[in-house]
């Protein structure tokens, strides 16, 4: 199963507002943690987004995204969040808004793609109707995991008119840090994302303003089912199963029958078997004596593995046949 991909892209408008707000929501909490099931984040200052590679201003293009097991071992958890760019020249990843530029604290741990990372800041030194952007490239090469911290990356820094895009100077190299030292500080928000080259690439554990986001599986249900309780000696039943995900929608995932005696070992009863048309496992087994079922549901990228409740089929007894009645005998003659 593949999520659908629910990215908003990044706009000039976006930045209006935030480089008009006096001051945004900070969490209550530092360092707290949130799971995701999905690119999703619900919260408007920390939220995943997709920007052209080479000029801010230009559309990009979506991609799809998924859940995965690690890959390697996972930052955070057991998964991450895959993404599948459609081609190269768009970077996805953290949107986050800053209060303080030399404050910026925003982070992700990533594998497997190159990118950019974009700073925009309305500093103490900014004219109005203008603003100081920052552009940085990044890269975390497959095989293992790298934090990009945007605090560490020294980034090409332009003033900008917000209203037509005209160049009106250049700020030179510097992290965030040395350009708040040079300009004043000020507020805005980063964009940092990879899948430049157009590479596959998994990223796990974005933070900023003392947020954390960790993603996981999704949560599924399994359930059973079995056209009755009791059979005749040696005969077979039909036990069916469905997995539905939070929505109640079925997936089709593959499930094992697992059977056993009362009380005993579960064992499996025989291969995978997958969903119909309509994502319901059917098995026909066997039954000798009394005897328990129940699905398991085998770990997948997207989701633990898991188990459907049991039922218990049970063996109807044999039934005596009956004896035909003796003939009376008749009185014996004396």
């Amino acid at each position: 199963m593949r999520l659908q991909s629910r990215l908003v892209r990044v706009t000039t408008v976006a930045f209006a507002i935030a480089a008009s707000s006096a001051a945004w929501v900070v969490p209550a909490h530092a360092d707290e943690v949130r799971t995701l099931t999905g690119p999703a984040t619900d919260d408007p200052d920390l939220h995943l987004t997709y920007v052209d590679c080479d000029n801010f201003f230009a559309p990009g293009v979506a991609p799809q995204s998924r859940l995965n097991l690690g890959p390697f071992t996972a930052p955070m958890g057991r998964r991450s969040l895959g993404l599948v760019p459609s081609g190269p020249g768009t970077a996805t990843g953290p949107f986050s808004r800053f209060e303080s530029l030399a404050g910026l604290d925003s982070t992700m741990s990533a594998t497997g793609s190159s990118g950019v990372s974009y700073v925009w800041a309305v500093t103490a030194d900014t004219p109005p109707g203008a603003a100081w952007t920052g552009r940085a490239v990044i890269s975390s090469a497959p095989g293992a995991w790298r934090r990009v911290a945007v605090s560490g990356l020294s980034y090409d820094w332009t003033l900008v008119d917000l209203t037509t895009q005209v160049q009106l100077g250049d700020g030179g190299s510097a992290t965030p840090a040395r350009f708040t030292a040079a300009h004043g500080d000020g507020s805005g928000f980063a964009v940092t994302g990879l899948g430049c080259d157009g590479a596959s690439f998994n990223i796990d554990g974005i933070s900023a303003g003392g947020v954390v986001y960790d993603f996981e599986g999704i949560d599924l249900q399994t359930s059973i089912a079995a056209t009755t309780g009791e059979v005749r000696p040696d005969g077979t039943i039909e036990i069916t199963g469905t997995v539905t995900d939070a929505s109640g929608r079925s997936t089709g995932d593959p499930l094992v029958l697992e059977s056993r005696a009362p009380g005993g070992a579960w064992s499996a009863a025989g291969q995978p078997v997958l969903g119909d048309a309509t994502g319901v496992a059917r098995v026909v087994a066997p039954v000798a004596a009394t005897t328990e079922f129940r699905w398991h549901r085998p770990e997948s990228q997207y989701a633990d593995e898991g188990w459907s409740e049991a039922v218990t089929v049970t063996v109807a007894p044999t039934e005596k046949a009956e004896q035909p009645e003796k003939a009376e005998q008749p009185a014996s003659k004396k």
